[in-house]
């Protein structure tokens, strides 16, 4: 009687204790975090990941309407449906001629996002 009970009151403990963590650190479980609404988990799911946080931070926090839509495209397929990209080819890309040159840089009345973040979303978008 009181082995069960004493395994009970482990397992509690077990489970109190240890289930307030966002991930597990020792299995890398980050990388299957789905905060953005995108899986990281593949070289391409990473990549989009990393460009829609740029994008994110510099895009759709300043502008209201537009594009706040923009927070919806978790997938490669969506963003290429918006015609704001095309596939395997960023130069050509309405995204990225809106970055830079066209119409202005943007941000605008902002600094410009930095080279190294400028290269990480045409390594995305030429590697749709």
């Amino acid at each position: 009687m009181i082995l069960p009970f004493r395994l009970t009151l482990l397992s509690l403990l077990f489970v109190t204790t240890s289930c307030y963590q966002e991930t597990n650190s020792n299995s890398f479980d980050d990388r299957y975090s789905l905060s953005n609404g995108i899986d990281s988990s593949t070289p391409n799911g990473q990549r989009l990941s990393d460009a829609y946080d740029i994008l994110k931070e510099n895009c759709m926090n300043c502008h209201t309407g537009y594009h706040n839509s923009w927070s919806n495209l978790n997938t490669d397929s969506k963003w290429i449906n918006t015609g704001a990209v095309e596939q395997n080819n960023a130069y050509s890309s309405t995204l990225l001629i809106r970055l830079k040159n066209i119409g202005g840089n943007m941000p605008k009345d902002n600094p410009q996002i930095s080279e190294e973040d400028f290269d990480i979303i045409v390594d995305w978008i030429d590697n749709i």
